[in-house]
């Protein structure tokens, strides 16, 4: 028996040693893997470095001849003449544009301040009408229980017996109620 435990033991012992192995030739591979990438995005890095150093080499040998065929042949004045006309042409559009620019600021400036004023304005005239809209609330009642009595006031005797105050509360409840009913007619 204690043989058979220990060829188990010994078969499993193998079975996780050779499991290891694995997983370790695995690791070895990725990380040879990885290790080959970086060097090739080294050496991709140091071949874009030197072509840009080589490019701008090649660019600076380029204009430093240029410029020292510039400065020891001769000069044609005629297109200095125009580049100078020209450089006296951007610089007066220059000063236009900068003086546009200045009165298109300073109107800039103003409408901002106007805009801002009618922002307050605006913010106060609707404080004004939630304010007027609560008064309303609150007045509702007492105008309805006018309308109320004003109308049981004109309907209970006729117009001539009336008072003289009596007639000025029936005439103005009369003008009241038809402005009322045109604006429930057009809906408001």
């Amino acid at each position: 028996m204690k043989s058979r435990d220990l060829e188990s033991h010994l078969a499993n012992a193998r079975k996780t040693i050779e499991a290891e192995r694995t997983q370790l030739r695995r690791q070895e591979a990725k990380a040879r893997k990885r290790e080959r990438q970086q060097q090739a995005h080294a050496q991709r890095a140091i071949t874009a470095r030197v072509k840009n150093l080589v490019a701008t080499r090649d660019r600076l040998a380029s204009v430093t001849a240029d410029l020292a065929a510039a400065t020891t042949g001769h000069v044609d004045r005629s297109d200095l003449e125009i580049a100078a006309q020209q450089i006296v042409d951007l610089e007066k559009r220059m000063a236009t544009a900068t003086d546009r620019h200045r009165a298109l600021s300073g109107q800039y400036s103003e409408l901002s301040e106007r805009f801002e004023s009618l922002v307050t304005d605006y913010n106060k005239a609707v404080r004004r009408v939630n304010e007027m809209s609560r008064d309303r609330q609150k007045l509702r009642p007492v105008i309805d229980a006018w309308d109320t009595l004003a109308g049981r006031l004109a309907n209970s005797v006729p117009a001539g017996q009336l008072s003289p105050g009596d007639r000025e509360i029936v005439r103005s409840w009369a003008k009241w109620k038809a402005g009322r009913d045109r604006l429930l007619k057009a809906g408001q």
